[in-house]
């Protein structure tokens, strides 16, 4: 964080402090701080915005037994299957489902946790919640590069970015874009010291949490909206066999990685490191998922599974 950033953050911290819990009239803050009214409400909502306030709301989730009991005994996995209002749409159930994952985070992590995160919509619901109630001493980092400008709303660089300001934790940043252009060139990126930084401290991880994305569309996919990757790209990787990628790792149906060009040139963990997480925290529901979330499970990518009710029971069928 740089000075006019602190001094900036602190500023909008002492403001909403006299307005939430001092409880002063944005009148009296305005005199106080020698600014104007209209100025001290936009300062409260971009307190707000920035994650320096939580307005809290206590949300009790409904879960599944049956069905979690059913996925850890085909699969060996921990599940937390949510149960939705039918009427919610698919952006209602994204939020809702990101609330239910930020819990179960929360349970997971503990003093001094180095946790990795990649990138997705759920994931960025998920942080959203997150942001409501810092833990202690987290290390947040971040574990594949940047999607690019298109997509910065749920890149993993923004995700930690946003983690570290609202935990005020220490934060570990992948300077370089998802694919590169050449193995040799990743392998120079991950030479430079901040980079050098971010695989020592992947080393450490104990816990990550993924998004996942389909291949049964162009739409679908990060890594083709992001520009990442052609519509020939695509074609050839569905004809290998991929059906979808959980955060960076290309998957067939039988959950086995599938080696591809891209694959050698991407700025992420190896398939190796990633399974020695004890951690895996996979998130993601929707019709268009089902093929790629069996397929996680089936391979062992995951420890821990969140979903909502009607997505676990076609998977399980």
């Amino acid at each position: 964080m740089t000075e006019s950033e602190y001094e900036r953050y602190s500023t909008l911290a002492e403001l909403a402090e006299l307005y939430y819990l001092k409880g002063m009239q944005q009148a009296e803050i305005a005199q106080k701080m020698n600014i104007s009214r209209s100025l001290v409400s936009r300062m409260i909502s971009e307190a707000q915005q920035k994650g320096i306030v939580s307005i809290s709301v206590n949300h009790f989730f409904r879960r599944s037994e049956e069905l979690e009991k059913r996925i850890k005994k085909q699969w060996g996995v921990e599940a937390a299957v949510l149960c939705l209002p039918p009427r919610l749409n698919a952006d209602e159930r994204k939020r809702q489902l990101g609330r239910f994952a930020a819990d179960l985070i929360y349970d997971v992590l503990s003093a001094g946790s180095i946790a990795g995160f990649t990138f997705g919509t759920s994931l960025k619901e998920t942080v959203e919640s997150l942001l409501m109630k810092p833990p202690k001493n987290i290390i947040a980092v971040q574990l594949t590069g940047s999607l690019g400008a298109s997509e910065a709303a749920f890149d993993s660089h923004e995700l930690v970015h946003k983690l570290s300001l609202s935990w005020n934790c220490s934060s570990v940043f992948l300077h370089a874009p998802l694919i590169v252009n050449s193995e040799e060139i990743r392998r120079q990126l991950y030479k430079s010291r901040s980079n050098r930084l971010n695989a020592e401290t992947c080393r450490k991880l104990d816990t990550v949490v993924v998004g996942m994305s389909s291949f049964d569309s162009r739409n679908s996919s990060a890594l083709y909206t992001g520009g990442h990757v052609s519509a020939g790209d695509m074609s050839d990787m569905r004809k290998a066999g991929i059906i979808g990628d959980l955060g960076s790792f290309s998957l067939d149906k039988n959950g086995n990685l599938v080696e591809v060009d891209s694959l050698t040139r991407m700025m992420a963990l190896s398939d190796t490191e990633w399974k020695n997480i004890d951690n895996r925290m996979g998130i993601a529901f929707g019709n268009n998922k089902i093929d790629i979330i069996r397929a996680s499970l089936k391979g062992g990518w995951l420890t821990n599974f969140v979903t909502d009710e009607s997505s676990a029971e076609r998977i399980l069928n």
